[in-house]
C-alpha cells in the first residue's frame, strides 16, 4: 500500500518522482508526455491516490478510455473512488465543451484539489487533418482555460501528452509543439531505451532540468529501478 503525506501544505507521493519533480506545482499546468506504455496514466493514478488521501476530490478527464478503478485499487486497496469525477469526451468538440465547463463544475463540486486530462491530444490528433490552423487554435484555447482554472482555484492541472520523432532531426518531441511548451510550466518526459524505462525533467520553474531517473512498474505504482518503497523522500530540502 502506498503511503502519502502532506508536509507544510505540499502533497507528496511516496515515489521517486518526488525527488525528481518535487511537489506538484499549483497555479500551472504540468505535462507528462511519452510513448505508449511508459507510465503516464500510472503516474496520474499515483497523484490521484495522493490527493484523495488529503480529502480532496479529483476531476479526471479520460479521453482514451484508460481510467482504471482496478489499477487504482492495486496502488491503494483502500482508495475511495467516490471522490473521483470521471468525464469521458468522445470527440475533440466534446473535449472543448468539457474543459469550458470545468470552472462551473469545480465551483459547484467544491473541494476539487486536482484536475487531470489524460490525454489532452488524442482527440486533437484525430481531428488535426481537417483544419490544422483552427484545431491548433482550439488546443491553445483549451490550455488557456486550464491555466485559468489552475490559477483561479489555486490547484494543479496535469495533462498527459504523446511523443513523436521529428523526421529531419530524429529528436523526440511533444505533440502540440510550441503551444504545449508555452502553457506547460512543468514538462516531464516518460520513455524507454530498449527495455529500460526512464523519467526526465525537461522544464521546471526551479528544479534542475535534464535529470534522468530509471524506473520499473510494480502493482503499487512506479518505483525507482533497484530501489524499494522504504526509501524516504519526505525530508525537507535544505
Amino acid at each position: 500500500m502506498v503511503i502519502n503525506t502532506e508536509i507544510n501544505g505540499e502533497i507528496k507521493v511516496n515515489n521517486f518522482i518526488d525527488e525528481l519533480l518535487g511537489p506538484l506545482q499549483t497555479n500551472t499546468i504540468s505535462s507528462f508526455y511519452g510513448s505508449p506504455g511508459t507510465g503516464k496514466s500510472t503516474l496520474c493514478f499515483e497523484y490521484v491516490n495522493a490527493y484523495l488521501k488529503t480529502g480532496k476530490k479529483i476531476i479526471y478527464v479520460d479521453t482514451e478510455g484508460g481510467f482504471s478503478p482496478e489499477r487504482l485499487k492495486q496502488i491503494n486497496p483502500d482508495i475511495n473512488l467516490n471522490n473521483i469525477i470521471v468525464i469521458s469526451p468522445k470527440t475533440f468538440e466534446d473535449q472543448q465543451k468539457v474543459i469550458s465547463s470545468l470552472n462551473k463544475q469545480i465551483t459547484s463540486a467544491k473541494s476539487i484539489g486536482l484536475v487531470i486530462v489524460d490525454s489532452l491530444v488524442m482527440l486533437y490528433r484525430l481531428k488535426l487533418g481537417d483544419s490544422p490552423k483552427k484545431i491548433n487554435s482550439d488546443l491553445g484555447e483549451q490550455l488557456r482555460l486550464l491555466t485559468e482554472i489552475a490559477r483561479g482555484f489555486n490547484i494543479p492541472v496535469i495533462v498527459t501528452n504523446h511523443m513523436y520523432v521529428d523526421f529531419d532531426t530524429k529528436e523526440k518531441k511533444m505533440t502540440g509543439g510550441n503551444v504545449m511548451e508555452y502553457w506547460s510550466k512543468t514538462i516531464l518526459e516518460l520513455d524507454k531505451d530498449d527495455d529500460v524505462k526512464y523519467a526526465c525533467l525537461k522544464k521546471h520553474k526551479f528544479r534542475p532540468e535534464s535529470k534522468r531517473v530509471e524506473f520499473v512498474f510494480e502493482n503499487c505504482g512506479l518505483l525507482m529501478k533497484n530501489k524499494t518503497r522504504s526509501f524516504n523522500f519526505f525530508s525537507k530540502e535544505k
